[in-house]
C-alpha cells in the first residue's frame, strides 16, 4: 500500500474524530512516512512498518476523551431509523435502569477494589510503625513484658512490612490497568466501526 492509499484508509477509519484532530494525525503520519522514505525505505515498506491503518485508527480513537467521542457520535448520529428511535423511547423504562444498574455494579466493584488496596497499604504502614515503635517503647520504658518478645515482635513486624511493601507496586499497576481496560471498553461503545 502506498502513502496515499494508507492515508486515505486512515482518514476513512478516523471519520468519527473531530476534523482538526483528524488533520493533525494525518499530517503526522504523512510526515512519518516521508521521513522513512528519506531514510531509504519505499512507501510500501514504510506503510507496512506503521501497521494496519484500522488498528492505528482504533488506538487513536481510544486515546480521545470520552466526552469527545460521545459528542461526535451524537452529532453524526442521523443514521437511526424511526423504528429504532421509537423502540429506544418506548423501551427507556426497561433499558435505562438496566444500564444504570450495570454502571453502578462496575463502579462499586472498582471502588471496592481500590478500598481494599488502600486498606492493604494501611496495614503495611501500620506494621512498619509497629516495627519502629516497639523498640522505642522498650528503650523509653513504655512497654512491659519480656524484652526478647518485644524485639521479636519488632523484627516480625519489620519483615511483614517489607514483604507487604513488595506487593504494593504490582497491585497498584494491576488496578490502574484494570481501570484503563474498563474505560477503554466504555469508549469502544462510542467508537464507530467505519463511517
Amino acid at each position: 500500500m502506498n502513502k496515499q492509499e494508507y492515508l486515505g484508509a486512515l482518514e476513512y477509519a478516523l471519520a468519527q474524530m473531530p476534523p482538526e484532530e483528524r488533520e493533525k494525525h494525518l499530517a503526522y503520519y504523512d510526515e512519518l512516512i516521508c521521513d522513512m522514505c528519506e531514510d531509504g525505505m519505499s512507501e510500501e515498506e514504510a506503510t507496512s512498518r506503521l501497521g494496519d491503518p484500522n488498528a492505528v485508527a482504533q488506538e487513536l480513537l481510544a486515546a480521545l476523551p470520552l466526552a469527545t467521542l460521545v459528542k461526535t457520535r451524537i452529532r453524526s448520529g442521523g443514521s437511526l431509523s424511526p423504528l429504532v428511535i421509537a423502540l429506544l423511547v418506548l423501551g427507556f423504562p426497561l433499558w435505562f435502569p438496566l444500564l444504570a444498574s450495570v454502571f453502578a455494579v462496575v463502579l462499586s466493584l472498582l471502588i471496592t477494589l481500590w478500598a481494599l488496596f488502600v486498606s492493604y497499604a494501611a496495614v503495611v504502614f501500620a506494621l512498619g510503625l509497629c516495627a519502629v515503635a516497639t523498640p522505642l517503647a522498650l528503650v523509653f520504658g513504655f512497654a512491659e513484658g519480656s524484652p526478647l518478645v518485644l524485639v521479636g515482635l519488632a523484627l516480625t513486624s519489620a519483615g511483614l512490612c517489607v514483604l507487604g511493601a513488595l506487593l504494593i507496586p504490582p497491585l497498584f499497576r494491576g488496578l490502574t490497568a484494570l481501570c484503563r481496560a474498563v474505560v477503554r471498553s466504555v469508549k469502544s461503545i462510542f467508537i464507530k466501526k467505519g463511517r
